[in-house]
């Protein structure tokens, strides 16, 4: 659990907390562009409300959730989890204006962690992000196409990196690779693709013997 933790921490410290695609990147590779088109980034504008559950687990047990009811029109979050002690938390975070400390600071950090993990293709739109070309890579005796994300002056670790591998046929993440200043990096995988209000979205992620799953996800989209 250190580990994921460790991980949560350091993808907190490098995204944009900015809501999906909300400033165009110019001249991003052609595969990024499919990417984001693959994911629904034609729909984004359309979007005015995502719920999902953010939920960990390891050895067969669930080891966290998190609740969400993310008003994307709003610029809000609702956010309801259970701490290591066991008290209950059910915290709005404002995500146009996020608190410096206290129970708001941790339900923005946990829209910024548990949203990525979510949305990432629809975020490389983002400011700050850097998209480049990273060219086919071998994964599982397949060839993919790469993306390479870096940050500009986004977190606290603007130096960390991730090289997502596209399936050849969907254009959709089938991992990435997460690589932090300090070398000690991990592959994590991006599966069971489903289709919410037009967006597509992984709802489920293996990584070291841990599985994120995004359960009970809804999106209200504006008519």
């Amino acid at each position: 659990m250190k580990n994921l933790i460790a991980f949560m921490i350091c993808l907190l410290a490098v995204i944009s907390a900015a809501p999906a695609a909300e400033e165009a990147a110019t001249n991003l590779p052609p595969a990024a562009v499919d990417l984001w088109k693959a994911s629904g980034g034609d729909n984004w504008s359309k979007v005015k409300e995502i719920d999902f559950n953010f939920v960990v687990e390891g050895d067969g047990k669930q080891l966290f959730s998190a609740a969400h009811k993310w008003n994307v029109a709003a610029g809000t979050d609702n956010v309801k989890w259970k701490d290591k002690e066991g008290k209950d938390h059910d915290v709005t975070a404002n995500l146009a204006n996020p608190a410096k400390d206290g129970e708001e600071k941790t339900a923005f950090a946990r829209w910024v962690n548990d949203s990525y993990w979510l949305l990432a293709p629809l975020k490389i739109r983002d400011k700050g992000v850097k998209v480049e070309a990273g060219g086919p890579k071998d994964m599982g005796g397949t060839s993919m196409e790469t993306i390479n994300l870096s940050f500009d002056n986004v977190g606290l670790t603007p130096t960390d990196r991730y090289v997502m591998y596209l399936d050849p046929q969907t254009k959709l993440p089938k991992a990435w690779d997460y690589m932090p200043a300090d070398g000690k990096g991990m592959q994590a995988t991006w599966e069971k693709f489903q289709d919410f209000g037009g967006l597509m979205l992984a709802t489920e992620h293996n990584f070291n013997g841990k599985t994120i799953k995004l359960t009970d996800i809804k999106v209200t989209t504006n008519p």
